[in-house]
């Protein structure tokens, strides 16, 4: 098991999730996770590009699902949980392109890790997933939502 990935069993184990890894090597997912609620999410654990693109993922392309999140773990180790529908919406790659790349600190005047911070090392997302559900993908909903809570 990958540094990246233990971080992420070990924080979730931490918040009462019941972590699973598929039997057989499925290249989709990483982990499927049963949440402190009861509900299932799917979870892909991604490691930075290279050394020099610390905060920069990159991912195959795939269609978002509500229940999947992409976990872009940086040195820290730090992770960010993010559904796949906001990784796909921020992602950057040209439509023919077999993958997408996801970089945190682009563009420079405001970084994207900025904009996504309410994504930042949130387990509650997984751990009570149902609560968040409805606004995971926009992070200025969902960051009213954490204020109202």
């Amino acid at each position: 098991m990958t540094g990246a990935r233990q971080h992420v069993v070990d924080n979730l184990i931490e918040r009462h999730a019941v972590v699973f890894e598929p039997v057989g090597g499925s290249v989709d997912v990483d982990l499927a996770v049963r949440t402190g609620d009861g509900q299932y999410v799917e979870v892909i654990v991604k490691e930075p590009v290279s050394e020099e693109e610390k905060r920069s993922f990159l991912m195959r392309r795939f269609r978002p699902r509500p229940h999947l999140f992409i976990m872009c773990v940086t040195e820290g180790p730090e992770a960010w949980l993010l559904p796949s529908a906001v990784f796909e919406r921020f992602a950057t790659g040209a439509p023919g392109e077999p993958e997408w790349v996801l970089q945190l600190d682009a563009p420079s005047d405001e970084p994207l890790s900025d904009r996504l911070s309410v994504y930042r090392e949130r387990w509650a997302l997984i751990a009570n997933y149902s609560e968040y559900r409805s606004t995971l993908s926009d992070p200025l909903a969902l960051r009213v939502r954490i204020a109202m809570l």
